[in-house]
């Protein structure tokens, strides 16, 4: 028999464990779009309001069955998928294309899905942009309840499969027969997608960003991946099957054998750590309280903009949703970042849309100061939720000392608006993001004008390498553990006890385990991240001593390159751990293979 060439691709993996399979290949569909007469126009209106409520009762039966699978804290990703299909301004936006253009449902959900999909994914945050896969999982679902098509059916499957495919929907993993499944290969998706949270929490293999793997594969075809090293290997050698064959069936830890969230988190030592969550969308509130998060350590307001075609949301708007988040929280504390936004428009500013480096353009707090009226909006709304419960305010990018003068100059203005109108408002921490390199320069000057700051991690390392993330011709430059950042870091770790404010990680730095306790041993002691990621940063912090932390970091100052750090640190971090980290390893260090 002749033996085809073995076939090589590169992408990020996402979930370790070496798997080999054959391929089933799932493509997804086109859609047909419509012209339809003024008399059906209500009629359709009817039809898309009709798949709306299908589409929530299948949502809603899939959540069960995934806290069923794989637990609790990892069926509310689904509730992501609820929101957005009750949500009412999502509903009135498809209804008023629909109305206006005298189109189909599918039309007006294409329109809606490509101007939301376009506002995510042209955020800074990592973890944000997935979300906007989110989305796109939703319209689909609605789309084929459009039609009566079924789903592709993931329950009656061959032995041995590697699902390849485009996109992958979380929700699929409720019905999938896992048994059967031994990995997942995707064109698309990134470590911070919810896709790949769910293959880490089901041990289930996983590469995502592999480029051109749908044109270049069967249903059928033998496949191997390797979830640590991003590797995928189109039929693979007989040699190399062998080799790997007792590594094939990965053993996957029972979700009831993940660690339960804990009132509070503590080191080896005993020292006391906060650990808070990023949210976006309010659904994350069950995760974050399912996990133990102890409040919001930040809040991107923007997701309350991206339903509105033109402008911002009504003060009203921003209020219920700023009030619901306190009061799901309390008596924990909720950090609102104001709106950072800028090279997306959806303030409806084309100019600021059109820098030639919108990064650096007019975004965040800049923005924010040049459109006064909705700032004072979005404030107005943050101090009327203040009188629920505990609320802090964080401004994005701040550079200049004048610009948190400014800011507090107009809170202090509409505080005293609403108290002259006999509202009593309690005194709400006014915070500011370090993620400019002059900020941390002036910390101690900001720290006489601020009352914490949080740590925007992913900005920070872009803004002081001089590196565009999303450039693939230099994104090999951006590094956390470059001499450079953690010498940042340990400078703001210092200026920290010296003005005695207190600074929260809010980057992805903190929801790594190698990166935490390197921050932990800085002096570090509140960190802001996902919220499926508390249980695991718990676990490390657990395992670890303040003493050893310091050890490394000690270590770590010494070295002049990040390969130097990357070889020191993983065997350091993973001695003191009892835990597999090698999924974790390769995300910090693409060259690393093996396992810690």
């Amino acid at each position: 028999m002749v033996t085809k060439p073995e076939k090589f691709f590169r992408g990020s993996g996402v979930s370790s464990g070496i798997a080999y399979g054959n391929i089933l290949k799932i493509d997804s569909r086109n859609r047909l779009t419509l012209k339809i007469p003024v008399e059906d126009v209500e009629a359709e209106v009817r039809r898309f309001l009709n798949a709306i409520e299908i589409s929530k009762v299948q949502v809603q039966i899939l959540k069960t069955s995934l806290e069923e699978k794989v637990g609790e804290e990892h069926g509310v990703i689904l509730d992501a998928h609820f929101l957005m299909l009750d949500d009412r301004m999502f509903h009135s936006e498809v209804m008023a294309i629909i109305r206006e253009q005298r189109v189909n449902t599918e039309w007006a959900l294409m329109y809606t899905t490509k101007r939301l999909v376009q506002a995510y994914r042209s955020l800074e945050d990592e973890y944000f942009r997935e979300r906007s896969r989110d989305i796109e999982y939703v319209m689909e679902r609605i789309v084929m309840n459009l039609s009566g098509e079924q789903p592709f059916n993931l329950k009656n499957l061959p032995e041995d499969v590697i699902l390849v495919t485009r996109d992958f929907n979380p929700s699929s993993f409720a019905v999938i027969d896992l048994e059967k499944v031994r990995g997942l290969i995707m064109e698309s998706g990134g470590w911070t997608s919810h896709t790949a949270i769910l293959s880490r929490g089901l041990r289930l293999p996983a590469v995502m960003g592999v480029a051109d793997i749908m044109d270049s594969v069967c249903t059928g075809d033998s496949v191997m991946l390797d979830g640590s090293s991003g590797e995928v290997i189109l039929d693979p050698s007989p040699e190399r099957i062998e080799n790997v064959r007792q590594e094939s069936y990965v053993a996957r830890t029972p979700v009831d054998a993940m660690p339960s969230a804990a009132p509070e988190t503590l080191t080896r030592n005993g020292t006391r750590i906060v650990l808070r969550a990023n949210t976006e969308w309010n659904h994350e509130l069950l995760a974050a309280k399912i996990c133990g998060a102890e409040g919001i350590g930040l809040y991107r307001s923007e997701f309350i903009y991206f339903w509105h075609r033109q402008g911002g949301p009504s003060m009203e708007e921003q209020a219920e949703a700023y009030r619901m988040l306190v009061n799901e929280m309390r008596p924990y504390p909720v950090a609102i970042r104001t709106l950072d936004a800028g090279s997306e428009n959806i303030l409806g500013m084309e100019s600021a849309a059109h820098g030639a480096n919108p990064a650096m353009g007019l975004r965040g707090i800049r923005l924010s100061l040049q459109m006064r009226d909705a700032f004072r909006m979005q404030i107005e709304a943050i101090l009327r939720a203040a009188c629920d419960g505990s609320v802090e305010i964080v401004l994005p990018m701040i550079s200049t000392i004048e610009e948190i003068r400014e800011a507090r100059k107009l809170i202090n203005e509409v505080r005293s608006r609403l108290e002259s109108s006999g509202l009593k408002i309690p005194y709400v921490p006014l915070g500011a993001m370090l993620e400019v390199p002059s900020a941390v320069l002036m910390m101690e000057s900001l720290a006489k004008e601020a009352d914490f700051f949080c740590v925007g991690t992913n900005d920070l390392i872009q803004y002081l390498m001089a590196v565009d993330r999303e450039n693939s011709q230099v994104a090999y430059l951006y590094k956390p553990l470059h001499p450079c950042v953690l010498a940042y870091m340990s400078k703001i770790a210092g200026i920290m006890e010296k003005v005695k404010k207190p600074v929260r990680i809010c980057g992805e730095m903190s929801a790594n385990p190698f990166f935490a306790v390197l921050l932990l041993g800085m002096g570090f002691t509140q960190f802001s991240m996902n919220p499926l990621s508390i249980a695991l940063i718990r676990q490390a912090f657990a395992e670890t001593s303040i003493k050893e932390a310091e050890k490394i970091v000690r270590e770590v100052l010494t070295m002049e390159t990040a390969s130097d750090v990357y070889a020191y640190l993983i065997p350091a971090v993973s001695g003191m751990i009892p835990f597999d980290l090698s999924a974790w390893a390769k995300s910090i260090n693409p060259d690393f293979s093996g396992k810690v």
